[in-house]
């Protein structure tokens, strides 16, 4: 799709590597601090700050660029061009969050023990923009629920992949429930939040720093 839809690919790489290096490293060291989840092996010969496997990082990357680029090539005739202004109202704000988080890492790492994390994170950062997002342009919820249906089938083949081959494990039992299925246990906010409102908290994040909301 990036071949076929050049003039959207810039975009949408800044775009994604904006969202995607800096709250996957705050997302990835939450995550260890509470045992949600975790990367056992990796090809790399360091992890940052001693937990973050790079794998997560690239994985991560993809997880925004794909549905993005996926929305754009089928569903979205906006404007495409890249744009100063957006950068700049998307990176402070990212920016500001992960000072934050550094500082507190460093002065209050006890902090980032947070109960049910996962769920807490999926509420904040995917659940709640998505709502207060589509609450205002509720026309573009069909073409999210295109997107998102064609991702939770590429999700869940991903998710039973990944478990079979250990890829990743979930260690801690910090998970308002869990979902049992052909024989692979996951918890239920891998199945909300990655399977279902993954690709319409990105798409919402993307049309309104990034495209014309229309």
């Amino acid at each position: 799709m990036s071949f076929r839809t050049p003039a959207r690919v810039k975009k949408t790489l800044v775009f994604s590597l904006l969202i995607s290096v800096p709250m996957g490293i705050c997302i990835d060291i939450i995550a260890a601090f509470n045992n949600s989840w975790f990367v056992p092996v990796t090809v790399f010969p360091f992890r940052l700050f001693g937990t973050v496997a790079l794998e997560d990082l690239i994985w991560g990357f993809f997880f925004i660029y794909s549905p993005v680029i996926f929305y754009e090539h089928f569903l979205d005739k906006g404007k495409h061009r890249l744009s100063d202004r957006w950068v700049k109202y998307l990176a402070w704000p990212v920016i500001a969050l992960v000072l934050i988080f550094i500082t507190v890492y460093f002065s209050s790492p006890e902090l980032l023990v947070i109960p049910y994390s996962y769920f807490w994170l999926g509420v904040i950062f995917f659940l709640l923009p998505s709502v207060t997002f589509l609450s205002f342009f509720p026309r573009l919820l069909s073409k999210y629920v295109k997107t998102a249906s064609y991702f939770f089938f590429l999700a869940l083949l991903f998710e039973l992949t990944g478990l079979q081959l250990k890829q990743w494990t979930f260690p801690g039992g910090n998970f308002i429930g869990w979902i049992d299925l052909s024989g692979f246990r996951f918890p239920f906010e891998e199945f909300l939040f990655w399977f279902i409102l993954g690709a319409i908290g990105i798409l919402s994040y993307f049309e309104f720093f990034a495209d014309d909301r229309k």
